[in-house]
This record gives structure tokens, C-alpha cells and sequence, in this order.
């Protein structure tokens, strides 16, 4: 009789265990990589990789978010001289332009009035140096191709 009470507390023990380890290893993988962070317009901008795909987190309440990422991760923010790339085309209404980068191809981010909208995307073979950015070319194409596609 003893033996089998041992033996049912080993059990349990190692079941216990067991779930403990599964539990740990759920709650690393769906933890969140901070790839790259930048500061644009006052608001921290932080980019994540979520288990392959990448994620931008905004900290703000002042903004309303529209579109989706379909950027992979890693993922980046274009910079120059250490700062990350942005124009303004007040022709369009657009306060902030700016790209990101990931394995997949690059995506705008257009700061406008209130919002901020995850421009198209563009799957691209030839990455742009991150450290370089793109030419400003690329960023007016993104700010006015949203003003020919919504008005």
C-alpha cells in the first residue's frame, strides 16, 4: 500500500512538472523581440518580431492606427547619420514619412493629422541599407501614392 501512494505522489509530481515546463516555454515563445526603436513626431515607435512576423507598437493615445503590417521580421526603421528617415508633404496633408524594412520587402508609415497608416506594401529583392535609407524619391511615393488611393 505504500509503495502505490509513493508511487501515485511521484506521479503527479512529475505530471506537475511537466505542465510547469510546457506553461514556461508557451509564455517565452509568444514574448515579443524588440528589433529596432525610434522616436518620430515626439511618439516612441517600437518594432517587434512576433514569432516571424513584424509588429509596430506606438506609444500613444493620440493617434487612431489603420491598415496592417506585412512586413516579416527582423524588421527596421530606414535611417541616415543615426536617425531615422522622415519627410513632410503638406501638399498631401502628411506630417511624417517613414519606411520600415523587413525580410520581406519595406512598408511606409504615414503620420497624418490624428492617424497613422500603415501604407502599402512592396515586396522588394534588393533591401535598402538600413543604416543609408532610400532616397527621399521612395518616401514621396508613399505619402502621395495614399493621396491617389483615397481621394
Amino acid at each position: 500500500m505504500k509503495k502505490n501512494i509513493s508511487i501515485f505522489i511521484l506521479s503527479l509530481f512529475i505530471i506537475s512538472c511537466s505542465q510547469e515546463k510546457k506553461k514556461v516555454s508557451t509564455e517565452f515563445k509568444s514574448q515579443k523581440n524588440i528589433t529596432d526603436k525610434a522616436i518620430v513626431g515626439g511618439i516612441l515607435l517600437e518594432l517587434t518580431d512576433s514569432i516571424g512576423k513584424g509588429t509596430l507598437n506606438i506609444k500613444s493615445d493620440q493617434y487612431k492606427i489603420s491598415g496592417k503590417i506585412k512586413i516579416e521580421s527582423p524588421c527596421y526603421f530606414l535611417r541616415r547619420n543615426g536617425k531615422v528617415l522622415s519627410f513632410s508633404y503638406p501638399d498631401v496633408n502628411v506630417d511624417h514619412t517613414i519606411i520600415i524594412q523587413g525580410r520581406n520587402g519595406v512598408q511606409g508609415i504615414l503620420f497624418k493629422k490624428d492617424s497613422i497608416i500603415y501604407e502599402d506594401f512592396f515586396p522588394t529583392k534588393t533591401p535598402y541599407s538600413i543604416q543609408e535609407g532610400a532616397d527621399e524619391i521612395v518616401y514621396q511615393d508613399f505619402a502621395h501614392r495614399f493621396y491617389k488611393n483615397r481621394y
